[in-house]
């Protein structure tokens, strides 16, 4: 057997093997929630996974067979395994475990930290079996989007300081863009996922129409200092000649239109996505600008919105809308 990075060719093979795996693993669950975790990975949507930086994806070929599969989410040192799995034939015979030691030694070479799953629940044999590996458990999630819990494990390969262990996120916006709820809504995912939140919020004077900045930092462990001094990301959505250091940028396009100093932050890596282009057009209001935006971040930090109930988190007014912005932000689909 070969373990190796997947490429595209081989995203109709994995299709085969994730429908297998849900069909699997989620037998208990209503044929409506199978239909819906497929249609998120579908070979053309396993193609678009493939072109992500983040996104890692491994195989495990024999005869020219993919029989094994490893997909995560690699962001600032930390590993998340979404989904792995293998034909039956070839449990037992440690292509599992093989992946698993090929994946941590690849990753761990480019300074990984931490690898951690979020797991079914109810599937007590695969958690033993993680166990058996060195994974520990941690937060359970009760509900899930689709109702089941969800069981954190991790395997912790270092141990890592404040610099790789806290993510620094800076969202800059306008009074009325609901920057105030979307980092409330972020802290609360990811408390809920058993993170260590720190948030704070800054106006400016202007009472109406005024700039509003919020800084959150996330961790495993109790946070040093809620003050950042360079982003990790940063979500920008007004036009400002204020500068921040931030090593990722996401600005909405809309603002590049004009020849505006905030197109040209200071970044190491950045990307354009037209939120309030899409709030406007497909939601008939630039006030779904935050939750477009929450979507976008919580796939770019790793962070599966299938974990977890948004609806519990948000606001009952407006909460189906709020709930498709987020979706699209995040690419999710609700139907193949």
């Amino acid at each position: 057997m070969t373990i190796r990075q997947a490429n595209p060719g081989d995203c109709h093979s994995i299709n085969d093997l994730m429908g297998r795996l849900i069909d699997e693993i989620y037998a208990r669950e209503s044929p409506e929630v199978r239909r819906a975790l497929k249609a998120n990975f579908t070979s053309k949507a396993l193609e678009e996974l493939c072109g992500e930086e983040h996104a890692v994806l491994y195989v495990v070929e024999d005869g020219g067979r993919v029989v094994a599969f490893l997909f995560g989410w690699y962001f600032r040192y930390v590993f998340t395994i979404y989904w792995m799995y293998s034909l039956r034939e070839y449990r037992g015979k440690g292509a599992i475990r093989d992946l698993l030691a090929h994946a941590e030694a690849d990753l761990r070479a480019k300074g990984c930290w931490r690898l951690e799953m979020f797991a079914y629940a109810e599937h007590n044999r695969f958690l033993d079996f993680c166990a058996k590996l060195g994974f520990s458990k941690g937060v359970l999630i009760e509900k899930s989007m689709f109702g089941f819990k969800v069981q954190n494990i991790y395997k912790d390969l270092e141990d890592a300081d404040a610099a790789k262990r806290e993510t620094r996120i800076k969202i800059v916006g306008e009074a009325g863009q609901g920057v105030k709820l979307l980092s409330y809504t972020l802290a609360q995912i990811l408390t809920q996922l058993g993170r260590e939140v720190s948030l704070s919020l800054a106006y400016d004077a202007a009472v109406r129409g005024g700039t509003i900045s919020a800084d959150l930092i996330y961790s495993t462990r109790p946070i040093e200092s809620p003050v950042i001094d360079e982003a990790d990301v940063l979500i920008k959505f007004t036009r400002t000649r204020d500068w921040f250091p931030a090593k990722t940028l996401v600005i909405d396009e809309s603002m590049c239109r004009e020849e505006v100093v905030s197109c040209s932050l200071q970044s190491n890596k950045g990307t354009m996505f037209g939120f309030e282009d899409v709030a406007v057009s497909l939601f008939g209001s630039k006030i779904y600008i935050n939750m477009i935006a929450l979507g976008r971040i919580l796939r770019h930090i790793g962070i599966n919105i299938l974990l977890l109930n948004i609806k519990d988190i948000l606001p009952e007014r407006g909460i189906e809308k709020n709930l498709e912005a987020i979706k699209y932000g995040f690419s999710y689909r609700d139907d193949v």
